[in-house]
């Protein structure tokens, strides 16, 4: 036996046992262990299998923003609305990206799996909120939480009619959601930073007995008299449900958004609909695997069943690679993962059928798999490679046009064909290279042959000689 087989046998089974460890030890995110070892690698759901919300948000028309304004600010859009969705949803692994049309205008995908519960459309537009906040000076003249502020009627107040402080004068690590101790009501709290604590304390101390109107998107939260100078934490005060509070808690303390954005369309899945997606697939996944392997080993006999042993690893492998990795599995991801179930046999097929072709004329068995493989390569190589470049420009194309079961499949595919190339260049060439030093592969019924198909190393020696 080569030295080189037993490396190999040995590297294949450790990654064997790897594989089944990231697929199979239980996963906790509460921090549980199962025989005090935890799996830190779980499955991450797309938005199809888990259910969830998924929207295309587009700026706002009525803001009559020119191209170059949206290309500036996307970027720094999109980081916005991460921060908000990770701060304030709760949703796990959100899918936030930006696409762009064929004319060149940009707009953002939303995914937001895992998102089946509460007031969805209401989230949602909660964190599409533009989120300026502003401190207006109203004189003697209190404005009605709900109402819109005009600042051209409170210009004699607020020079320029801009505002007297914004939110990016908070400090973003003192807002939160607190209660009045006098009164019970829900308040938010707050607290200046830099330079801006000076100066809302010198505002507060010569405006006191005038009307301090805090507006979000122009309109009033809260309009209260300054009582005296305010020169460390503030509340902002109003008719606040504790829901209503967190929301916009949330918006201030990651900031207003560059762009005023407008949903376009949505779409929501039910967490139902996920669930049978995943036990279909399986089911599906399972009928597939089962034909494989059966039309396998009732064809090729021993290479056959060494190939499914692959195929099974091969199985393993690509899980393992999702999860360590962090990719998303779709459904359409799944349908790709299937296909390559068949791909992944593809090259073994070739390659018995050179083995087959090799030992009818006469070769040793050792010879005739090392020539048979030499011989499949080129064939293998060349439409493994096509599948790929295929893959990717399915990828590139999904990725710009906003077509996420595109990518899906196309990611899946790409990482099938890769793997699967491996099991069946190196696994299964690996288990005849261990099984020919033994001899008890060398009947010619444990390839489909006739008898008299393997020759004898006498014969080939004979056949070397004609």
């Amino acid at each position: 036996m080569r030295r080189g087989t037993l490396f190999l046998l040995l590297i294949i089974v450790l990654m064997a046992v790897g594989a089944a460890f990231v697929d199979f030890w239980p996963n906790s995110t509460t921090g549980k262990t199962w025989h005090g070892i935890n799996n830190p690698y779980g499955i991450k759901l797309g938005l199809d299998l888990q259910g969830g919300v998924s929207v295309l948000l587009v700026p706002d028309p009525a803001k009559h923003y020119t191209k170059a304004e949206v290309d500036s600010a996307i970027s720094s859009t999109v980081q916005q609305i991460t921060k908000r969705v990770n701060g304030g949803l709760g949703v796990n692994e959100p899918n936030i990206r930006t696409l762009t049309d064929s004319k060149g205008n940009q707009s953002i995908a939303l995914e937001l799996p895992g998102l089946n519960s509460g007031n969805q459309d209401q989230q949602i537009r909660t964190i599409l909120r533009p989120g300026n906040l502003e401190f207006w000076d109203t004189g003697q003249t209190p404005l009605a939480p709900g109402a819109t502020l005009d600042p051209t009627q409170f210009a004699q107040y607020n020079p320029g009619g801009k505002p007297q402080f914004t939110g990016k004068d908070l400090d973003p690590n003192q807002i939160s959601v607190g209660t009045d101790q006098q009164t019970g009501a829900v308040v938010i709290n707050f607290e200046m930073q830099g330079g801006a604590i000076a100066q809302f304390g010198a505002f507060t101390g010569k405006h006191i007995g005038d009307e301090l109107t805090i507006t979000l998107d122009r309109k009033v939260i809260s309009s209260a008299t300054i009582q005296s100078q305010i020169n460390g934490p503030g509340i902002i005060t109003g008719q606040f449900t504790q829901a209503e509070a967190q929301s916009i808690v949330t918006v201030l303390q990651y900031g207003a958004l560059p762009l005023s954005l407008q949903i376009a369309s949505e779409e929501t899945v039910g967490a139902t609909l996920g669930t049978d997606s995943i036990i279909k697939s399986v089911i599906a996944g399972i009928i597939g695997l089962s034909i494989v392997v059966l039309f396998m080993i009732l064809y090729y006999r021993l290479p056959g069943l060494l190939a499914d042993l692959a195929l099974i690893l091969y199985a393993l492998f690509t899980l393992a690679v999702f999860k360590i990795f962090g990719f998303t599995l779709t459904l359409a991801g799944i349908a790709g993962f299937i296909l390559s179930i068949g791909m992944a046999v593809d090259a073994n097929v070739l390659i018995f059928e050179r083995i087959k072709e090799e030992l009818r004329s006469g070769r040793m068995l050792s010879s005739a798999i090392d020539i048979g493989w030499k011989r499949a390569w080129p064939s293998i190589r060349d439409s493994n490679i096509s599948t790929l470049i295929t893959c990717a420009v399915l990828f590139y194309f999904g990725s710009n046009f906003g077509a996420s079961i595109i990518v899906g499949f196309a990611t899946n595919l790409f990482l099938g064909v890769l793997v699967s190339m491996f099991t069946a260049i190196v696994v299964t060439r690996t288990f005849l290279n261990v099984l020919v030093p033994t001899g008890v592969i060398n009947h010619p019924a444990l390839f489909g042959l006739p008898a008299g198909s393997i020759a004898s190393a006498s014969l080939a020696r004979r056949n070397s000689t004609v």
